[in-house]
């Protein structure tokens, strides 16, 4: 009889269907543990459980630095959700019809229009016409002195709207960033006019180049009409444009304007900012509505750009001066009675629209609308 004696060392097992067990049960049980750690610790990642190795070894050093660069890494985190949560409050779509509280003093807007009218047409136009007639001064004398009133008005509107649009960036500037330098659409694309505006009144006496002179209002508005012209094809933009940020689509001029207009000139603020593109995500028709205005003003600029060039070169100066700066102000007043027309057209168009998308809500939908 032939008798095998076990060395102790061998891990005899039995199957677990007999309800026996491993003859090293110390041996086993560590392994078991070690399986399950590594089941609990799928999910961790592998520099985690490094560093908690050496932390649990007496290295606390590299247990702080990465502890260090963990809450960097949060903090990180956070501010770029913080800079994308504007982006997606800016975009966000609201469940009820998105009102658009806008109120303004027709006495203001008539001072300021009397205001207007007295620097860019009156005063140049009591200096040019005696100066001609009871005076022996050159043609080119009379103009540099009569347009030196030309744009007093610009030097008082616009430094006060650049002022409160720095200073008080977080009430009236455009939403998504608060960098002071960070202006809106309106005042860009006016200072841009403004520069383009003062190259004939500076140049044209000079020359001297009278035709020239009288094309100084083209030059003011031909410039916007372009931008409001490329804004219709809704290109990408490579720089902020408002509220709007690098990457999106350009909006329709008239947007930006009534954005930027209400909200700083009007002080309305970034409320109104917000309420505006809400009302643009929720509404298809408004959005079709600022794309005809937009193009509205396009043509009646173009409209306007080609009677005043025809007057300027084909007339004569004494004629033509005051029928060039008069001409602006009949062709905004009539242009803005068109687009009134339009506007509250569109309005009711749209809360039609919504009353058929959303019956529930004709109760909200009902009441005049204060834009």
């Amino acid at each position: 009889m032939v008798v095998k004696t076990l060395k102790p060392q061998e891990n005899l097992t039995y199957p677990s269907a007999y309800g026996l067990h491993d003859v090293h049960p110390e041996k086993n049980m560590q392994e078991k543990v070690q399986s399950v750690e590594s089941k609990v610790l799928v999910g961790i990642p592998l520099p985690t459980l490094w560093f908690q190795q050496k932390r649990r070894s007496g290295e606390p050093e590299a247990f702080d630095k990465h502890e260090k660069t963990k809450a960097n890494t949060t903090v990180l985190n956070v501010t770029a959700t913080s800079d994308t949560s504007s982006t997606s409050t800016r975009n966000r779509t609201p469940s009820t019809f998105p009102e658009l509280h806008f109120t303004y003093s027709r006495t203001k807007i008539l001072l300021y229009a009397c205001f207007l009218l007295l620097c860019n047409l009156i005063i140049p136009c009591i200096l040019f016409y005696p100066l001609v007639s009871l005076t022996t001064l050159s043609p080119k004398a009379v103009i540099g002195i009569s347009s030196a009133a030309l744009g007093i008005s610009s030097c008082f509107d616009t430094p006060m709207r650049l002022y409160r649009l720095v200073r008080y960036r977080r009430e009236f500037g455009p939403l998504g960033n608060d960098t002071w330098w960070y202006l809106d659409f309106s005042m860009w694309i006016y200072t841009v006019a403004l520069l383009i505006f003062a190259i004939p009144l500076a140049i044209a006496p000079a020359i001297p180049l009278f035709n020239f002179f009288l094309m100084s209002t083209v030059m003011l508005v031909g410039p916007v009409a372009l931008v409001f012209l490329v804004s219709l094809f809704r290109p990408t933009l490579p720089f902020r444009c408002s509220s709007d940020p690098p990457g999106e689509r350009m909006k329709p001029a008239v947007f930006y304007l009534i954005e930027d207009v209400a909200a700083v000139d009007f002080q309305h603020g970034r409320e109104f900012r917000q309420a505006l593109h809400d009302r643009w995500h929720a509404s298809v028709p408004f959005q079709n509505l600022v794309t005809q205005l937009t193009l509205y003003w396009t043509l009646s600029a173009a409209i306007y750009c080609g009677a005043t060039a025809a007057v300027s070169w084909s007339t004569s100066l004494n004629f033509a001066f005051a029928w060039t700066l008069g001409q602006l102000f009949v062709w905004a007043r009539l242009s803005a009675l068109g687009s009134h027309i339009l506007t509250k057209r569109g309005l009711k168009k749209e809360r039609e629209w919504w009353a058929n998308e959303h019956p529930n809500e004709v109760r909200e939908v009902t009441p005049k609308d204060s834009s």
